[in-house]
């Protein structure tokens, strides 16, 4: 075996270095999950800002993300520091991606309505500034960590495991808060205590991580940071599925309004006992369907990836995701249908969103392999826009759909607040983001995939050609010494 082949089997990963990269994930994902699952409904029903400029505001926050994404790619590929190009971020954005993550949820008295507007524009746009800060050179460790690609795939879907858990708890600590404190007093208390947490479990990624993947080359130019995403044919066609199929986890951005307003109080027999649930709860008992099987398909990825290609997998988990939506708008809507349809679509789920990580790690191998550079920064930072774009659409059609379908938020009654009936184009409105509009993003995210080509015999050429060139430049740096 030569040096060149050993490096495909080389681990270059200490345990240090996986258990801080899927901890620091975990926290980070306690953020993005709690905020993602909670705010718009948080800004509709608990801090009544009206589903319009909730809209609005969503909207707003992802133009300006289309542009402060690639500008923070290009500043990490810039940087040069003695703790690498990326790990610096990471330790500087953790206390103000803390206290923004803790205003978001926070309910100032005495505001006003165009207070109230103005408070969640600020802090909210804020807030995803800070959070890219400290989101792309989070994922561009992924990349820099290890040069091996069987070790990355391997790597990167035990972290996304644990990353994956760290999103979903807050669908338990929300409804916890809220059973124990109100809805008001809740989510601050839940906001507050998983911003303080997870931010600290995120410095992880500076103290147990390291940088390898490193080049000597002088810093890239913002016009050649942009010319390396020209050629990156793969991450145009992981972006695209992704943005294109943003409509795949709508049932999951509408889960409060979907387990609050379809299906409304389920008293369940267990054990003897009857047990009332309600919109907290139920959200969390269908969000916990998908979990399950999601996390096993993550479990699954690399034997997965073994005997399937990226492409394929795509094309599978679309075709399930595609049906499984569409025999959910056949039958009743009741928790049993719907967790079943949960728990049935999570599978694709946690494959197609492990694989997404491992793809866009290898397109900064891409990019390298047809110049000699490397580009972490602002490939993964098509990456973080992606992820993104992806929650502000969702949350966008499900807010324009809440005006659209006529929604009638809750109204304050003597300091409580109380839920009204829905007429039936509203819940037409609703069954349709749990069938219709899941099975049509399950359809487009196929369509990109079609020119994925980085598969195959030619990913493995690649590789070697890029390892080939390392060990050329070594030699020269040798001899130069």
């Amino acid at each position: 075996m030569t040096a060149l082949e050993s490096v495909f089997e080389k681990k270059y990963l200490t345990k240090t270095n996986i258990w801080s990269f899927a901890v620091s994930g975990f926290g980070q994902n306690l953020i993005i999950g709690f905020v993602n699952s909670y705010i718009l409904f948080f800004y509709t029903d608990v801090f009544l800002l009206g589903a319009g400029p909730a809209s609005l505001l969503m909207i707003i926050s992802r133009i300006w993300d289309a542009v402060d994404d690639p500008v923070m790619g290009t500043l990490v590929d810039k940087t040069r520091t003695k703790w690498g190009k990326m790990r610096p971020y990471i330790i500087f954005t953790a206390l103000p991606l803390a206290v923004s993550t803790a205003s978001l949820f926070l309910i100032i008295p005495g505001l006003g309505q165009n207070g109230k507007i103005a408070y969640a524009y600020v802090t909210y746009i804020l807030w995803g500034i800070i959070y890219t800060l400290s989101d792309v050179p989070f994922w561009g460790l992924a990349s820099a960590m290890t040069p091996n690609p069987k070790e990355r795939i391997a790597f990167i879907s035990n972290a996304r495991l644990l990353h994956s858990i760290g999103g979903a708890l807050p669908m338990v600590i929300g409804p916890l808060f809220v059973g124990l404190l109100g809805n008001r007093r809740g989510y601050t208390a839940a906001g507050v205590a998983i911003a303080v947490f997870g931010s600290a479990l995120f410095t992880l990624a500076f103290f147990g991580t390291e940088e390898r993947s490193k080049t000597t080359d002088k810093a890239p130019t913002l016009r050649e940071c942009l010319g390396f995403l020209k050629i990156n044919k793969p991450l145009q066609c992981v972006v695209g599925a992704n943005v294109l199929g943003f409509m795949r986890s709508v049932p999951l951005v509408a889960g409060m309004y979907i387990a609050t307003y379809v299906l409304g109080e389920q008293t369940l027999r267990v054990f003897g006992r009857n047990i009332v649930l309600g919109g907290a709860a139920l959200n969390t008992a269908l969000i916990a369907g998908w979990a399950v099987t999601g996390y096993l398909g993550m479990l699954l990825t690399p034997k997965i990836c073994a005997r399937l290609n990226y492409r394929q997998i795509y094309y599978i988990s679309g075709i399930t995701g595609i049906a499984v939506s569409l025999l959910l708008l056949a039958v009743p809507k009741n928790i049993y249908t719907v967790f079943f349809a949960m728990l049935l679509v999570g599978l694709p789920s946690g494959v197609t969103a492990n694989i997404n990580y491992s793809m866009i790690a290898d397109s900064v191998d891409y990019v390298e392999w047809k110049t000699g550079r490397r580009s972490e920064g602002v490939t993964v930072s098509f990456q973080t826009l992606m992820n993104k774009a992806m929650t502000a659409l969702q949350s966008a059609l499900v807010s324009l759909s809440l005006v659209i379908f006529q929604f009638k938020p809750p109204v304050e009654k003597a300091g409580e607040l109380v839920v009204q009936a829905q007429n039936k184009l509203t819940m037409t409105g609703f069954i349709m983001m749990m069938t219709v509009i899941p099975a049509a993003g399950w359809l487009l995210s196929m369509i990109p995939m079609r020119y994925y080509d980085f598969i195959g015999a030619r990913h493995v050429e690649a590789h070697k050609a890029i390892l080939r060139r390392r060990e050329e430049a070594a030699g020269k740096d040798g001899g130069a010494t």
